[in-house]
């Protein structure tokens, strides 16, 4: 998983509990608290239909708010439709204020359109959520002018209201944004350091490969080199020509194995193949059934017999990979001669045959993918 694939489920996951946050508090704000304030002010409100209206409104607008939001299928333009309407709801309530009363104890929409522009557009900009809460208290400020009821205490408790309840919305938007923020930060500062002990992890890797390398031609094909070299090992002598050709075929197959191939023991069969061919041998190689994702080393010993058989074959030779359900089979038939195969090619189960007249060496090594029951 990337870096920006685990910051945006974190994101994702933060942004779900401030949503269920919101609509808790909404659902409370507006189904217990406006509810019982419409109740107990109701014989003031003139005309009646334009509260209960109001409140009907403000009830089906946080109804498919919520829903949305928790559904995150709640796009800007929605968001911006549904806050438009909840204001012009909060409006007609405030018609049916009695005169003066958009900031007395009858009064309840003011509060509740607030609450509502947090529900709508808390994933929106900013500004948005500033701009619906200017308005609606413009709107408050409109009719406590239209009634005349603009004095100093008044003012003094709009002023109160404002700096309360525009206050705590505003405040509430800001933290969580800066929640959302901290979290987005702390998940790149852990995928980071994720990332980088996973390259270390891989540069170990890789060094420990490198020096196993190094390690095999220092042991294995140094010696035959500074042997020729220094003339102490003769070319045209058949032992020496047949080890030369089984380490060229060993390092062929070393160089091919981190391959980034479908079927890389196939690739690595057929790196040898070409050794033996380029030597004017005829090679086919054959594969029967899906072979499995096989670790390195079980591939290097899958191949050591046939890459012996192979660096010693002399005109002909038949490399088959058979995969069964319950193991890998990888067989090689060629005219070499019977001491080819002087060295184990690991813990792996191996058989071999010679048959005299037909001058040919039959050799199998079988792993197996699953214990058998």
């Amino acid at each position: 998983m990337t870096a920006d694939v685990v910051e945006g489920v974190v994101a994702t996951r933060f942004a779900k509990v401030v949503n269920i946050g919101l609509v808790a508090i909404v659902g409370v704000w507006h189904l217990g608290l406006d509810t019982l304030r419409v109740l107990r002010g109701w014989p003031e409100y003139e005309p009646q239909a334009a509260a209960a209206g109001a409140w009907l409104a403000l009830t089906v607008i946080q109804t498919a708010g919520s829903v949305l939001l928790l559904r995150s299928a709640l796009s800007g333009r929605t968001a911006r439709m549904l806050a438009g309407a909840a204001l012009v709801a909060g409006i007609v309530a405030a018609a049916a204020y009695p005169p003066g009363g958009a900031i007395s104890d009858v009064s309840w929409a003011w509060n509740t359109v607030g609450w509502f522009g947090m529900l709508l557009l808390m994933q929106r900009p900013l500004w948005e959520l500033i701009t619906l809460l200017g308005a609606n208290t413009a709107v408050t400020v409109g009719f406590l002018a239209a009634d005349g009821a603009l004095d100093r205490v008044t003012v003094s408790r709009l002023l109160a209201a404002v700096y309360v309840t525009a206050g705590i919305q505003l405040t509430f938007a800001y933290l969580a944004r800066q929640l959302n923020d901290g979290a987005r930060e702390a998940t790149e500062i852990a995928a980071g350091q994720a990332e980088r002990l996973a390259r270390a992890t891989a540069d170990e890797a890789v060094h420990a490969e490198r020096r196993r390398r190094y390690e095999y031609l220092r042991i294995r094909v140094e010696p035959l080199l500074r042997g020729l070299a220094e003339r102490r090992l003769d070319p045209g002598d058949t032992v020496v020509r047949q080890r030369a050709a089984v380490e060229a075929a060993r390092l062929r197959r070393l160089f091919v194995e981190t391959d980034d191939t479908p079927h890389p023991l196939l690739h690595e069969l057929r790196a040898c193949a070409d050794v033996a061919e380029r030597r004017g041998v005829r090679v086919a190689v054959l594969s029967y059934g899906d072979l499995p994702d096989l670790p390195a080393s079980v591939r290097r010993e899958l191949a050591e017999g046939a890459l012996l058989v192979l660096a010693t074959a002399a005109t002909r030779a038949r490399v088959t990979v058979v995969t069964s359900p319950e193991e890998v089979v990888v067989s090689v038939v060629a005219d070499a001669p019977p001491e080819t195969l002087v060295e184990s090619p690991g813990p792996l189960t191996v058989s071999s045959t010679y048959d005299q007249e037909e001058d040919q060496l039959w050799w199998e090594t079988r792993w197996p993918v699953r214990p058998a029951p």
